[in-house]
């Protein structure tokens, strides 16, 4: 909000400076001796600062079709309607410094306890999803990464929704409700023919899948790990691209490691992966884990995008993103601040899945004329530019 306040309706991005062989996070090279995937930093031990640095180095997102064309906002920032909107969150903020702070340490205790409960019915959610057939299990992911964006703390609408029940109970009552085809955009028939073929199509393997996660908690434990594990357990890659700095309660990517070594305790696919990407040493195997059939040898990663909002801008990104970004084939973005906000009519040289559920009445119906949540899954093939 203080960039907006600050230099008004544009976003403009830096030239970007980066020298060779960054992290991405304040210049310091890479340590030479890295294996496999060098450009990703995959275990918070391998984040040589002692403190995060506001200035990281930044690149232009390789993916973007046209760089030159790229817009990040969707909703025109010049609307009048719209600057008053930010400009009356700003002066709200400003006068309530003092109850934010008090608001950002209780938001970092509560995801913990977040986390916590969503590890702990993580193996009930691994179980019923390896149940069912292989269609079945992609439409209930996708289902469980819009049922789980519903935990969002930048959300008023969300936020009354925790006085209602636990967030297992949120979680369950938002996949419940869950009713195909979603507003405006329902591509899941053309992601899943993808994915699992059709007719003569061929099931297709990706080769590295980026992930754009969003919220801590049961946003990323119950709805985009499942799904990362999916991509895991079919040979893909997997790369988990996280905030460099805090926003609300969105997972950084400092706070990664930690998350997929509880879940890992549960999955030996999850497991095996982020041993494979550096995030797990000595792991332990859980022997009641049922995955343990499926074998994967694509390892599971974890970057910083460069970021300390809500949203993003593809032409601001850290190097390390921009390293990872190079062999990958597909872009997952999610979540209301990086899929609708901002990247939403976003174009990329490779396949890009969109999901989200709109928790704001505003944009709900400025965006897609629809309603607090509605969700949104829109899956486009590379930019025909690009094919």
């Amino acid at each position: 909000m203080e960039k907006f306040d600050r230099r008004g309706t544009e976003i403009t991005a830096p030239v970007p400076m980066t020298p060779s062989k960054t992290t991405g996070l304040g210049g310091f090279e890479v340590p030479s001796s890295r294996a496999r995937g060098s450009a990703l930093r995959s275990h918070a031990s391998a984040l040589n600062v002692g403190v995060l640095h506001l200035v990281p180095t930044l690149e232009v997102f390789p993916l973007l079709a046209d760089p030159k064309m790229y817009e990040p906002n969707t909703i025109d920032l010049s609307d009048q309607g719209e600057q008053e909107l930010w400009q009356e969150k700003v002066e709200l903020r400003t006068r309530k410094d003092v109850v934010m702070l008090l608001l950002v340490l209780f938001l970092l205790i509560w995801q913990d306890r977040e986390n916590e409960a969503s590890l702990a019915v993580l193996p009930d959610l691994l179980e019923e999803l390896d149940s069912v057939s292989e269609e079945a299990r992609l439409l209930t992911l996708i289902e469980g990464v819009l049922a789980a964006n519903i935990f969002d703390w930048g959300s008023r609408a969300c936020v009354d929704l925790y006085h209602k029940g636990t967030i297992i109970e949120i979680y369950r009552m938002s996949r419940n409700k869950m009713q195909r085809p979603w507003r405006f955009y329902d591509d899941f028939d053309a992601f899943k023919e993808r994915m699992l073929g059709f007719g003569d199509k061929q099931p297709h393997r990706h080769k590295r899948a980026l992930l754009f996660v969003d919220n801590s908690g049961a946003d990323v434990i119950l709805g985009m790990l499942p799904l990362a594990r999916e991509f895991l357990r079919r040979g893909s890659e997997v790369v988990l691209v996280a905030n460099s700095l805090p926003a609300l309660n969105d997972v950084t990517a400092m706070e990664l490691p930690d998350i997929v070594a509880g879940a890992a305790k549960h999955c030996d696919i999850l497991r095996r992966a982020a041993e494979m990407g550096g995030l797990l040493v000595d792991a332990m195997v859980n022997p009641g884990d049922g995955s343990k059939k499926d074998s994967t040898s694509a390892p599971l990663m974890v970057v910083e995008n460069g970021c300390g909002s809500p949203c993003i801008d593809l032409r601001q990104v850290s190097s390390e993103l921009a390293a990872a970004a190079k062999d990958a084939d597909l872009v997952i973005l999610e979540g209301m601040g990086r899929a609708l906000h901002t990247n939403f009519n976003a174009q990329f040289k490779c396949e890009a899945l969109k999901l989200a559920m709109v928790k704001n009445q505003r944009l709900a119906e400025k965006l897609i004329k629809g309603n607090i949540y509605d969700c949104v899954c829109r899956y486009e093939p590379p930019s025909l530019s690009q094919m």
